[in-house]
């Protein structure tokens, strides 16, 4: 009985798998003896993940930032008093004005980041208002996290990434 031609190339196909998954033994001999193995090369950088985030978080002034935890979208007390500060010096300014800049992390989809930091940004402006400042020193804008640093890969910078800035006009 002949073997058609179809089953002779399954037959074919499979011999071939079978035998690109065998595993040959390797010779002895073949690695070169461990003193002449050179150990990996580990080189530190100021420019390693640590280094980077650390430069991150020391660049955000803790007074002219309002922190906020994950996906939260509420100024808590401690953050209200800071906002306290900048109310009063707003209102004994008239001719300043101040700009919310809202950030996220980068965890989450641009537009739900994008989302948390107007609400952030929205939450900031109000309690400024509350404090009476007028709503022509308040001026908003929000970025997501798409200023957010690549570098910020540990919760601790993930945390200082989700704020709201506060940048004063020039004088």
């Amino acid at each position: 009985m002949p073997i058609s031609a179809r089953r002779c190339c399954w037959l074919l196909v499979i011999a071939v798998s079978l035998a690109g998954c065998a595993v040959w033994p390797s010779p002895e001999n073949d690695s070169p003896p461990d003193s002449q193995v050179a150990a990996p090369a580990v080189v530190v950088s100021e420019d390693t993940p640590s280094a980077l985030e650390e430069k991150v978080i020391a660049a955000n002034r803790e007074e002219d930032n309002i922190y906020f935890p994950l996906g939260g979208v509420t100024v808590s007390t401690r953050e209200k008093a800071k906002l306290q500060q900048h109310a009063a010096y707003l209102k004994a300014n008239s001719e300043k004005s101040v700009t919310l800049i809202g950030y996220t992390d980068d965890l989450g989809s641009r537009s739900y980041n994008v989302a948390i930091a107007e609400q952030r940004v929205a939450a900031v402006r109000e309690v400024l208002r509350s404090y009476r400042v007028p709503p022509v020193q308040i001026h908003r804008y929000s970025v997501g996290s798409e200023k957010t640093p690549s570098a910020c890969k540990t919760p601790r910078c993930r945390q200082k990434m989700r704020r709201v800035e506060l940048v004063y006009s020039p004088d």
